[in-house]
């Protein structure tokens, strides 16, 4: 009998650390493809080091990250001169596993602590990459270069940046590039295509040229190197997470010199109950605010290392309504959302205040606060400092706001605690 305990003593911690291997393993081999093959694959935002097609293996019990929910898997495939493909795969029961365990008490017991009889992932992955689109200029009254983007999001499978705003053309090319400049600029405007009980007044009018247009003034007016812009147009949860996260690494390995730029047009939304405002993805409905970017962890991880300054920039609302109407517009929701108290050296500039919604100009093709915005950078090549910026945006959004569309937008700056006294006499460029 004491032998029996002993034994039983022994093997305890073998069963603990290897239980869910008994019947199922506590690991799943995946194989992963694409079309065309060749790209890097990343897990939940860790990069594998491997091409597809290839074979991982991932664990069954997946904790949430900033990528993903708990038992979640987000692949990302990314491409040279493809856009990066995204497939979400949540853990699936599987019936079989937890019939044995049934039968087998005790190492079904620890195969359920472990969560290996009950999680399964999709086997075989596969996922179409989009290629990106190509450059054509034509000569009209002005030569005008207008941008394709091929983009799986919108219905028409394309996207092109016409130029039709004075601030679309004649941009400014001034000083040189500043190699510890970066930007994250995102243009969510296409969300019925990714959501099927969604009509096309519900998109967020030309927030796509409004990124597209914010693109060429980074570049041109910020002085910030092409290949240091990290440009989305209609993104998803998983790709906006990605680019978030990719900025985070950039501030961490930069020891402190980082200058970011952070640019987002399209929908906000609150949480009705905490208040929370959050960034909309186009895959997510309206119905499940909380499932988007929340802006106090989007700003945490900004501001998690330090950097010289971080600038944000949002042609969004977060009251329920937006550009033609919010997501939940039929509910008539009007919430105002939390003022996100803010660490590090981080100035954010929005689009409009409290219960406000930000308006469209339909004669510019830009946001209210988008076009003039540019406007300023443009007239002023740059050289204006925050404050002077702060004042132009409030006096001129604020009143064609009223002439054009009888409704007030104010926009609004929110800066950190260290940048309080600093702030206003920053220049931008």
């Amino acid at each position: 009998m004491k032998l029996f305990k002993y034994a039983i003593f022994i093997a305890l911690p073998f069963l603990v650390s290897n239980c869910a291997a008994i019947f199922y393993g506590r690991n799943q081999k995946v194989y992963i493809n694409s079309e065309p093959a060749g790209a890097s694959l990343f897990v939940n935002g860790v990069d594998t080091r491997k091409t597809t097609p290839c074979t991982i293996k991932v664990k069954r019990r997946q904790p949430e990250g900033f990528i993903n929910k708990k038992n979640e898997i987000v692949y990302v495939l990314k491409k040279e001169n493809y856009y990066d493909g995204e497939f979400r795969d949540y853990a699936k029961k599987d019936y079989l596993p937890v019939y044995l365990d049934a039968i087998y008490i005790t190492p079904g017991i620890f195969d359920l602590l472990v969560g290996a009889s009950t999680k399964t992932f999709t086997k075989n992955v596969s996922v179409k990459l989009n290629e990106k689109g190509k450059t054509i200029v034509k000569t009209d009254t002005v030569v005008k270069k207008e941008v394709v983007y091929v983009n799986a999001g919108t219905k028409e499978g394309k996207y092109v940046f016409e130029r039709k705003s004075d601030v679309d053309i004649d941009i400014p090319e001034v000083g040189k590039e500043k190699e510890n400049r970066y930007a994250l600029i995102i243009g969510n405007e296409d969300y019925s295509s990714r959501q099927i009980d969604l009509n096309t007044e519900i998109n967020v009018d030309f927030a796509r040229n409004d990124a597209s247009a914010f693109k060429e003034y980074a570049i041109k007016v910020l002085g910030i190197p092409e290949n240091q812009v990290i440009f989305m147009l209609d993104a998803t949860t998983g790709q906006m997470k990605q680019g978030i996260s990719k900025l985070n690494l950039i501030i961490k390995n930069t020891d402190g010199e980082a200058e970011v730029f952070v640019y987002y047009a399209g929908h906000g939304l609150p949480d009705e109950v905490t208040k929370e405002p959050y960034l909309m993805p186009v895959d997510v409905s309206g119905k499940n605010a909380a499932d988007g970017i929340k802006l106090k962890d989007m700003y945490d991880k900004l501001t998690e290392f330090p950097s010289k300054r971080i600038t944000v920039f949002i042609d969004a609302c977060f009251s329920g309504g937006a550009r033609n109407q919010g997501l939940l517009a039929a509910r008539g929701v009007k919430v105002k959302a939390k003022e996100a108290v803010n660490n590090g050296n981080i100035i954010v500039f929005s689009a409009s205040s409290g219960e406000q919604s930000s308006l469209p100009y339909k004669a510019k093709e830009h946001g209210f606060f988008t076009y003039f915005l540019l406007k300023k950078l443009k007239e002023t090549q740059g050289n204006v400092n925050y404050s002077e910026l702060s004042a132009y945006l409030k006096k001129n959004v604020s009143l064609q706001s009223v002439l054009l569309n009888d409704k007030e937008q104010t926009p609004q700056v929110n800066v950190s605690q260290s940048m309080i006294d600093a702030w206003g006499n920053i220049s931008i460029k």
